[in-house]
């Protein structure tokens, strides 16, 4: 299965030259409570501000005071650490058609951007979501900094199998009940939903200040529509509904417009609220998707 190749030792090597293109430096008044860590030793002077009552007077730039008359806070560029949770789709659909292999496909980038982003010391925990009978909507590992650790998501990312429904914005919600402050966000799903509901989870994190990236996952045979004509019964695998079918080029051709158009939404979604979207289709494509196209779109760099 494609996930294990996230803990092969060979490819791994390959993404030690990568780092998770996110946005850690940021222009603050010392002092104020942002995302993550100050790391100590990376604050630097950038800018000045006019005083405002309730700034801390420990920041006044007293030389410009003495040249000008004027009170001045002194802002830094200072770098953070921040949180970084891999959100993984394992619904029932990321197992179909079984020869795309849609969620190994998933954990294996998921896999490998936590690994990538353990190379910076940030904190990265892998999550997997889908509504189940037990009422089980989100499952997440603990938190893990250091490379050393990386090996400990292993039984985690191995022990996972598709069922269930989606269920985004169910898991997204209990994702921001625990996760108050925010952070980098990294979805990876086939988004096979109603429109309305990733619009809803996106929506959700983005006022939540989370900084998102989005890597919708299809497979090749999903993508093409290459099935036998014929007649078919078909069962949608997270409602259950059943229906007869007749599968022939016209039925294909339609197939192909509905990916298309729900990859056209979500793309295009994305791109008017500033959250990168990276699609990632077919599994045998891992190694191109992770050092060709991901740093392309910015996921990686």
């Amino acid at each position: 299965m494609v996930e294990m190749r996230a803990f092969e030792p060979d490819f791994l090597r390959r993404l030690d030259r990568l780092v998770l293109g996110i946005r850690r430096s940021l222009s603050v008044r010392v002092g104020q409570r942002q995302i993550g860590r100050i790391q100590g030793a990376g604050i630097e002077p950038e800018n000045f501000k006019e005083y405002a009552e309730g700034d801390d007077l420990r920041f006044l730039d007293w030389n410009t005071y003495a040249r000008l008359d004027q009170l001045a806070i002194r802002t830094y560029r200072v770098e953070r650490q921040v949180e970084v949770t891999v959100m993984i789709d394992r619904s029932a659909s990321m197992g179909l058609p079984e020869r795309d292999d849609k969620l190994g496909l998933a954990l294996a980038l998921g896999a490998s951007l936590a690994y990538v982003a353990m190379g910076e010391n940030d904190a990265v925990r892998l999550a997997a979501f889908a509504t189940v009978r037990d009422g089980e909507r989100l499952s997440a590992t603990p938190f893990h900094r250091r490379r050393e650790a990386y090996q400990q998501f292993k039984p985690f990312v191995t022990g996972l199998k598709p069922r269930g429904a989606t269920g985004l914005f169910d898991a997204v919600s209990e994702f921001m009940r625990e996760r108050r402050s925010p952070g980098v966000v990294i979805l990876i799903s086939d988004f096979l939903v109603e429109p309305g509901e990733f619009e809803d989870a996106l929506a959700r994190l983005l006022a939540a200040r989370h900084e998102l990236k989005v890597l919708h996952v299809m497979g090749e045979q999903e993508t093409e529509a290459n099935y036998p004509p014929g007649l078919y019964r078909i069962r949608d695998v997270e409602t259950g509904a059943m229906r007869e079918v007749v599968f022939g080029a016209e039925l294909a051709e339609a197939c192909r417009r509905k990916v298309s158009e729900l990859r056209e939404r979500l793309r295009d979604y994305c791109l008017r609220h500033g959250i990168v979207y990276a699609p990632a289709f077919g599994a045998r494509n891992l190694e191109t998707i992770l050092e060709r196209e991901l740093p392309r779109l910015g996921v990686v760099r």
